[in-house]
């Protein structure tokens, strides 16, 4: 049976414990195909906690044998597994030559399905300003030991009697279920944390050590977030370092690995400022896999959390330049029945558009370009019957088939020095971050293409978009400043560009903005007739709804269904970055919705057009070349689709619908302009353009 490189998240459920293999063969006739990973789905940590060895058999907790305990999948009723029974599954799974991995999250249930471990080690659970919550795993136990201590004998002996290939922690262990703004305030946190940053607490704070009760607790978070924010998020990056150089070096040390799931859904910022984790110190700290979680389309179909389609889909590609050399699995929501969402039966298109447009995140690295992400985590893997699987096969081909020779979109420049200059200034003024910009652009249909280091910016041709220009190290500027291979499309707060004497071809200021940044643009061609187009748009600007007082002083949420607070920009403001980043460079299609063009070794390009619509939509895709063919390149739309033409010079006095059936479809003396792409609702079709 083939192998891919795609990982499986699964809970037992997925398996039969009745079975004389526990159901392996059955499942992978069923997939067509061999995993590089899987996760098994143990959900609870008690799997890992209650662990002494193999001496004897017994049945497993109910929410070990289904996630969160559910009584049934679409297969199967939840079944009473063994210790016993688990070690022949896991063991069955890896003669398939795959790597089988220990899965949990960090939940504490309240004993609702079993009398669990952390009930008699309370001290564990974080104590925050909306009460006591999840199992913190950088606590310490009443005699002053870290679970960690604890965890790392526990989990070591768990891996090697189940014949586990490694570890897989996700919602809630790391990091817990809060962001740390309103998170763990108790004795034990604030001990450490005075104890790594040498602080001395007011006697108000000082004289109520040895108490947690909630006016501590809120008193504490109070003082600390107010007033020294900094300094504990860079205690948390300090211990997430502490706990995973541990918990790997002796995970690595039996020669086993180590999976971790992405902070909630964030871009390497958001991780930093809500969570204290630091992707980069993750691997340094010996991660073998971080998992982005890429699942809007489930995340929204759950409702409250709106349409972040761009946001979850960039914090991924801002993962992957942020650490280019190091593999990125991204989930692709397809269904959970625990959760109760079903993406592949519900709204089949949206899933389809998150595979193509996962696989065509891009990376220039190394003088290529490389796929932001290497592969899907299939999220949950149980419940899918085998023309299911095939459907996800087809469009997985589909999706990773092409590396690109280049990419005909612009390019955005990432800079460390800039992403940890930021913090400050959020912390301070809630400035934007360039995943902010990068987004929120990309919502008004900037055709992106690839993310570069600065470090690699040499090897980029075309223009580029540099968010927080001024957050950049002087030579990095420098580099900037001098490319002369496309336009340059920076962003900084008004003034930076006349105090800094940037002789800029376009200049924009967002006026009414919370955080008031500027636009400037070097290397545009035809400036002229894109600044009236520009201050047409900055014209219809309004001010942004924002909180009241000090950005400082914001209200920072503690769950990451949330938003991150931003001191926002203008829609206008997001709408010229769209603008420029479309049409003052070089490119060479333009369209009012997102495409992504990819030029392929043949010559031709592949096109994705995206629809952000809940209706079927007709896109007119205009070029810069003589079009010479189109095919569709997916499984829809069928038919081929018709050349754009330009209108006859007595077309004109038609106008509005009139004027658009004259131009489309009918071949006259002038050469195609371009062609019809129809998508289909919240979804994305792709095309393959041949040019003369």
């Amino acid at each position: 049976m083939k192998k891919k490189n795609h990982m499986i998240w699964m809970p037992l459920i997925g398996f039969d414990r009745d079975q004389a293999d526990r159901g392996v063969n059955e499942y992978f006739e069923s997939t067509g195909f061999i995993p590089k990973a899987m996760s098994l789905f143990l959900f609870h940590p008690d799997i890992i906690n209650e662990h002494e060895n193999m001496d004897t058999e017994f049945t497993l907790h109910p929410d070990l044998c289904s996630y969160f305990g559910a009584p049934r999948n679409e297969f199967r009723e939840r079944q009473p597994w063994t210790n016993y029974e688990l070690r022949d599954l896991v063991h069955n799974l890896t003669e398939k030559e795959t790597e089988i991995f220990l899965g949990v999250d960090g939940v504490y249930l309240e004993n609702s399905r079993h009398y669990e471990w952390q009930s008699d080690h309370l001290e564990l659970l974080s104590y925050g300003v909306n009460g006591r919550m999840k199992l913190n795993v950088l606590k310490r136990f009443k005699d002053g030991t870290y679970y960690e201590d604890f965890f790392v004998d526990k989990i070591v002996r768990c891996l090697t009697d189940y014949g586990f290939s490694g570890l897989h922690v996700s919602d809630c262990f790391c990091p817990p279920g809060y962001s740390i703004s309103n998170g763990d305030f108790s004795c034990d946190m604030l001990e450490q944390f005075a104890s790594h940053s040498g602080i001395t607490y007011p006697d108000e704070i000082a004289k109520r050590f040895g108490y947690d009760e909630q006016s501590d607790i809120e008193a504490r978070q109070k003082y600390i977030w107010g007033t020294l924010r900094r300094e504990w998020i860079e205690f948390y990056v300090w211990r997430w370092k502490g706990f995973w150089t541990k918990v790997a070096s002796a995970i690595h040390a039996i020669g086993k690995k180590v999976m971790i799931n992405n902070a909630w859904a964030s871009d390497p910022f958001e991780a930093l400022y809500r969570y204290g984790i630091d992707y980069r110190v993750f691997y340094e700290s010996g991660a073998d896999y971080i998992l982005p979680e890429t699942v809007p389309t489930g995340c929204e179909l759950l409702g409250g959390r709106g349409y972040r389609f761009q946001q979850y889909m960039s914090h991924a590609q801002m993962m992957n330049v942020f650490n280019p050399d190091k593999p990125l699995y991204a989930l692709l929501g397809v269904k959970d029945c625990t959760e109760g969402w079903d993406t592949i039966h519900h709204i089949p298109t949206r899933l389809e558009k998150d595979m193509y447009y996962l696989a065509n995140l891009y990376t220039k690295h190394n003088g290529g370009y490389k796929h932001s992400v290497d592969g899907y985590m299939i999220t949950l893997g149980d419940g899918i019957v085998q023309s299911e699987w095939e459907w996800l096969d087809e469009r997985e081909k589909l999706a990773f088939a092409v590396n690109p020779k280049e990419i005909a979109a612009t390019t955005l420049v990432w800079s460390d020095h800039a992403h940890y200059a930021h913090l400050d200034h959020y912390i301070n003024e809630r400035r934007p971050s360039i995943h902010k910009q990068f987004f929120e652009a990309q919502r008004c249909n900037a055709s992106t293409g690839a993310a570069v280091r600065i470090e690699e910016l040499s090897d980029v041709s075309g223009s580029i978009f540099v968010p927080n220009f001024d957050l950049f190290a002087k030579d990095e500027q420098t580099k900037i400043l001098e490319f002369k291979k496309g336009t340059v499309i920076c962003t900084a707060p008004i003034g930076y560009c006349k105090e800094n004497n940037i002789d800029s071809d376009i200049y924009i200021a967002d006026e009414k903005g919370g955080y008031k940044l500027e636009v400037f643009a070097l290397g545009v061609t035809d400036k002229e007739k894109h600044k009236q187009k520009l201050f047409e748009i900055m014209d219809k600007s309004i001010e942004p709804e924002q909180p009241e007082g000090c950005p400082k002083d914001w209200f920072d949420a503690p769950f990451y269904s949330v938003l991150q607070p931003f001191n926002e920009c203008t829609s206008a403001f997001y709408q010229t970055l769209a603008y420029l980043i479309n049409n003052a460079s070089d490119a060479v299609f333009h369209c009012e919705t997102t495409v992504i063009p990819l030029l392929m070794e043949n010559g031709k390009y592949r096109v994705y057009v995206v629809n952000h619509l809940n209706m079927y939509k007709n896109y007119e895709v205009l070029c810069t070349k003589t079009v010479k063919s189109v095919e569709c390149g997916g499984k829809f739309p069928v038919i081929p689709p018709r050349f754009v033409y330009p209108p006859k010079a007595d077309e004109t006095k038609f106008d509005g619908a009139a004027a658009e059936s004259m131009k489309i479809g009918m071949k006259y003396d002038e050469v195609p302009l371009g062609f019809m792409a129809k998508v289909p609702p919240l979804g994305l079709s792709v095309f393959d353009v041949e040019f003369e």
